[in-house]
């Protein structure tokens, strides 16, 4: 359990930082926006079909690789440099990443049970 949230983290962080060189800067949103976006999606997904996975590729996935994908520490980091250059960007892309991740998050549940449905015995 231990070793694939090690691998799935160490694989997750470096994508986020191959991602985060090459997307370019908007004001109001985070360099990280897209990547924090992809990542509730991803495990959303994961969140649907756990039951039908061992219990290493939701260690893997969500916990490792979605972990080291998304980070809090850089959103807030970049939400303080939007802070300091105008509070309104700042405020804007708090709001829009959070209800946006969370969207993703819902609609990669339901992808997840749509093209997964009768895959458990308990559905």
């Amino acid at each position: 359990m231990y070793l694939a949230v090690f691998v799935g983290g160490a694989l997750g962080s470096l994508l986020r930082e191959v991602l985060s060189l090459e997307i370019p800067g908007v004001p109001f949103v985070t360099a990280t926006f897209g990547i924090n976006i992809a990542a509730c999606l991803f495990i959303g997904w994961l969140y649907a079909v756990r039951h039908r996975v061992h219990a290493h590729v939701i260690h893997l996935g969500a916990v490792g690789f979605c972990g080291g994908l998304s980070t809090f520490s850089s959103f807030v980091a970049e939400l303080d440099r939007l802070h300091q250059a105008d509070v309104t960007y700042m405020v804007a892309a708090l709001t829009l990443e959070v209800v946006l991740g969370l969207a993703a998050a819902i609609l990669g549940e339901a992808i997840g049970r749509k093209y997964h449905a009768g895959e458990h015995p308990d559905e």
